[in-house]
């Protein structure tokens, strides 16, 4: 399957860059509930933006920037509640790797439903330590998903920060 790359174009997630992490509690609390019906429409590639967590000070700002190397998250659907699902990145020419299942389930923040991300289920054969991450997203726009992203250890969740991804955002083959 060929990476392709986003169009740069992406005024939704410059605006949440710009809102700031600060927001996004409150972005991701407001969304409605997640149904198996909004989760089918997550399809394809879709373009990202990670928002990492305040003591990423040297990370922070070039991993807001849509040259970024970390480009997309794909879901390719098995059924109506399953998808399966890797990242995509612009290194090495493109590669997608640390792959997950996705369903609709209850969030680890408010136990309202989202979609989750599970990194370590067996069906996809992440290797450690992608099988400690999980990730959660609500629609908080049309076609426009943010959630946070944690790092699993000693059965705690620690939060790694925040991504965003829009399906509004057009792709081009890579070069």
């Amino acid at each position: 399957m060929p990476v392709h790359r986003p169009s740069d174009h992406r005024p939704r997630l410059d605006a949440l860059s710009a809102a700031g992490l600060s927001a996004f509690p409150g972005l991701f609390a407001a969304a409605p509930a997640t149904t198996t019906a909004d989760f089918a429409r997550l399809d394809g590639d879709v373009a990202m933006r990670s928002f990492p967590g305040s003591g990423e000070r040297v990370l922070a700002p070039l991993m807001a920037r849509p040259a970024y190397f970390w480009v997309a998250k794909s879901f390719r659907h098995v059924d109506p509640a399953t998808a399966f699902g890797h990242n995509v990145f612009r290194a090495l020419g493109g590669v997608r790797a640390l792959n997950f299942v996705a369903t609709v389930g209850d969030s680890a923040v408010d136990h309202r439903p989202a979609v989750r991300l599970d990194y370590s289920d067996p069906r996809v054969g992440s290797g450690s330590p992608a099988r400690r991450i999980y990730d959660e997203l609500r629609e908080i726009e049309p076609d426009l998903w943010l959630g946070p992203s944690y790092f699993t250890a000693k059965g705690r969740r620690i939060s790694m920060g925040w991504f965003a991804l829009d399906a509004s955002v057009e792709f081009d083959r890579l070069a």
